[in-house]
């Protein structure tokens, strides 16, 4: 990346001090001794998801593989095997013809549409490294990541995240010697770019070439939502996203013919594995919608006959409520399974009256896939309060429990782990399996259920210290002040203070009257939580900002609380969105 001052907005990153990309990816290779160990339990292999795809479309070359609606088209584009081997090739083909090349890293920030999981697997098909970026993130954020990594080409498209934003990509792209080309999926007129449909849609379906990723070799980069701080890229390979795709999602499998229902963005590692992969391996179906809408969704359940949904709670909840105002004829799904955080027993006992039987939750991260899950055989109530024992292959390390909740920092190790961690910024390396035996640090806080299982207790990082320097249990206070009758959601965010951080409750309220911290504390106090547990500020909002899987980005709020940033704008962060400089 070039530096550029501050006036001129684009907010590039400053020059690296480091290897170029390429070197650092074969830094994180895997050792010979982990490949074997992983490759003798099964979790690896030496084919690829390639060899997948080719013997799918020998074998069932009919089968329907994805269904993309498209909703502002109101139509759906149904892929079979056959189709998507033959727009991987001439993908492949086009990409070599642009002059892609083993190793170089092409960028993406679609929507979920069939574009996208084709572009993927023709990327892997030349030996080129993938990184899909959320619809979510601005060009700050964007030219950030497109400096740190040298990406070689930009695909976007003429509308999303909108005109404005595009238009400012291609302006961006004068700022990064590494970025050769930008194409755009739609009307590429006003930027200056490639046309998608010609460079690569229509390309002709000559035979691509290059050389094929390797299935230890970085194949994706993808980005942590930094909720709790700075997002950090994530490095995996094709095998330990096959080991991820290869331990079963905690649901009941689905019948055939049943498409999965992948409610989690392309962009995101969860759709990736199961709305890319997973139907590759296990020749099933899926389906994409490329605009979020939780009644647009269940008509798509129900017209499709999906199979059961795998999604964040905020997103389940919002298909449970809009299931309640209006209900369909739904298939019957015997559990459902939420990501990400303990739901609260309400939204269990709401999922279970309107979506499925039985209601599953699990835990896991962009660096580790899935770690721990509860099962459809657990009681019914049991998601409320746990996270499960860890899944198979998946190896915990706890360090000593400490501060009131009694909860332990927990490490990983397993064959879905990925090989590194990079700083966004810079492309500095962080993190490299290769230096702890495989062992992550995953910045998560539980403690025992009581069950042989586990329950979340929240991130260290989300940790609240206090002035008597012992922990707050953020994640008991929340629950607590949750119940307020006037409260429709909150979060405890530590601020500075002269010995410590003191803990604030920004609030959603649940109507017109917010609640003030008198209140708060008397309602405390009634259920006998310790009292310096208790918030000493309370501040309001009408909404919080959110990632893409629908968690609530403390980061931000902690910025706003601090002064250092304004109040995001509900679910689109300003910190992504605005024109402040790098550095910033």
């Amino acid at each position: 990346a070039v530096d550029r001052s501050p006036a001129d907005g684009r907010g590039l990153a400053s020059p690296r001090e480091q290897e170029p990309m390429p070197e650092l990816f074969d830094a994180v290779r895997p050792l010979p001794a982990t490949a074997a160990r992983y490759r003798e339990q099964g979790w690896w292999r030496d084919e690829t998801f390639l060899d997948d795809l080719r013997d799918a479309a020998e074998r069932l070359p009919d089968q329907r593989v994805i269904i993309n609606w498209r909703a502002e088209e109101g139509r759906a584009v149904t892929l079979t095997f056959a189709d998507l081997a033959a727009r991987v090739e001439r993908f492949a083909a086009a990409l070599y013809e642009l002059g892609v090349r083993p190793g170089e890293v092409v960028a993406f920030q679609l929507p979920d549409r069939w574009e996208t999981a084709v572009l993927t697997l023709a990327c892997w098909r030349v030996g080129a490294v993938t990184m899909p970026v959320s619809l979510r993130f601005g060009r700050r954020e964007v030219g950030r990541m497109l400096a740190s990594t040298g990406a070689v080409l930009l695909v976007t498209t003429d509308r999303e995240p909108g005109p404005e934003h595009v238009e400012a990509l291609a302006r961006l792209a004068d700022g990064l010697p590494a970025l050769r080309h930008h194409a755009v999926l739609g009307d590429a007129s006003a930027t200056g770019a490639l046309d998608f449909d010609t460079c690569l849609r229509a390309a002709a379906p000559t035979a691509p070439q290059g050389t094929a990723l390797g299935p230890d070799e970085v194949a994706t980069v993808l980005f942590t939502s930094g909720t709790s701080g700075s997002a950090t890229a994530v490095v995996h390979s094709l095998n330990t996203l096959y080991a991820g795709v290869r331990r079963p999602l905690p649901l009941p499998p689905p019948l055939p013919g049943q498409p999965f229902p992948v409610l989690t963005p392309l962009s995101h590692g969860v759709g990736l594995r199961n709305g890319v992969l997973r139907p590759l391996v296990q020749h099933t179906g899926a389906l994409y919608c490329d605009e979020w809408d939780a009644g647009r969704w269940l008509d798509l359940c129900v017209t499709y006959r999906t199979s059961a949904l795998f999604a964040p709670p905020a997103m389940l909840a919002a298909l449970a409520a809009e299931q309640n105002r209006r209900p369909r004829d739904l298939p019957v799904w015997e559990a459902v399974a939420t990501m990400a955080a303990s739901p609260s027993p309400e939204l269990v006992d709401l999922l279970r009256r309107t979506l499925g039987r039985h209601v599953v939750n699990s835990l896991g991260s962009t660096e580790t896939a899935g770690i721990t899950a509860t099962s459809p055989t657990d009681p019914p109530e049991r998601a409320a309060r746990s996270i499960g024992r860890p899944m198979p292959g998946v190896e915990l390390r706890m360090a000593p429990a400490t501060g009131p909740d009694q909860a332990s920092a927990v490490d990983v190790r397993s064959p879905s782990t990925c090989l590194g961690t990079f700083d966004r910024d810079t492309g500095r390396l962080l993190w490299r399996a290769a230096d702890t035996d495989g062992w992550y640090a995953t910045g998560d806080l539980v403690r025992p259920d009581g069950e042989g299982g586990l329950r979340y207790a929240g991130r260290a990082s989300d940790r609240i210290s206090g002035t008597t320097q012992l922990m707050i249990p953020v994640l008991d206070v929340e629950a607590e002040l949750r119940e307020h009758p006037a409260i429709a959601d909150v979060a405890l965010v530590g601020y500075p203070a002269e010995h410590g951080d003191l803990p604030c409750a920004v609030v959603v309220p649940a109507g017109e009257h917010a609640p003030e911290l008198a209140e708060l504390h008397a309602w405390l106090a009634e259920r006998g939580m310790t009292d310096w547990y208790w918030p000493t500020r309370v501040e309001t909002v009408p909404r919080f900002p959110r990632n893409e899987l629908g968690k609530v980005r403390k980061n931000a709020l902690r910025a706003w609380l601090t002064g250092d940033r304004p109040l995001p704008d509900g679910d689109n962060d300003a910190a992504t969105r605005d024109d402040r400089p790098a550095g910033d």
